[in-house]
């Protein structure tokens, strides 16, 4: 065996065992501690039963599949990688909001501390600056003007 793949070999296998040591990404943590897809979930079912009182004509099967063609699941993933940054929470915080949205009972008793109200705090402001941004107002409006726009069509192709 050459010199070079001999040396190559336990560099490969400590690069390897390295990456097996390191912590996950706050991305994979979002993922595998929130519940994305139920969090999406209600968010559609709440849109699609305020949207029927705009759109009567339509049926709100039909409703829900517009939503989520132009808000999807991946855009709410980038949405809440934003918010749970670690430029926006530490570990320690992170940890504590994946424990209490687990624990609704520990969610209740976090409000009545000073930490707890800390972090709300901190987590209130975050998500009013969010929608207080001017690009992300411009691209909620976008979305919700396709998803107006094509409920519009469907209900002009019914009649």
């Amino acid at each position: 065996m050459p010199r070079i793949p001999k040396l190559l070999l336990p560099l490969l296998f400590t690069a390897a065992l390295t990456a097996c040591d390191q912590k996950p990404t706050r991305e994979e943590q979002i993922l595998a501690n929130l519940p994305l897809q139920e969090a999406y979930a209600h968010n559609i079912e709440r849109m699609a039963s305020l949207l029927t009182r705009t759109h009567p004509q339509l049926a709100e099967d039909t409703i829900r599949s517009v939503l989520r063609k132009h808000l999807t699941v991946e855009d709410q993933r980038q949405d809440l990688y934003k918010l749970y940054s670690e430029k926006n929470f530490s570990d320690a915080e992170f940890a504590t909001i994946v424990e209490v949205t687990r624990d609704p009972a520990k969610a209740r008793a976090l409000e009545e501390t000073e930490d707890g109200q800390r972090l709300s705090e901190k987590l209130t402001r975050l998500m009013r600056e969010t929608a207080r941004d001017e690009k992300a107002q411009a691209l909620a409006k976008q979305r919700l003007q396709l998803v107006e726009d094509e409920l519009n069509a469907l209900e002009d192709a019914g009649s």
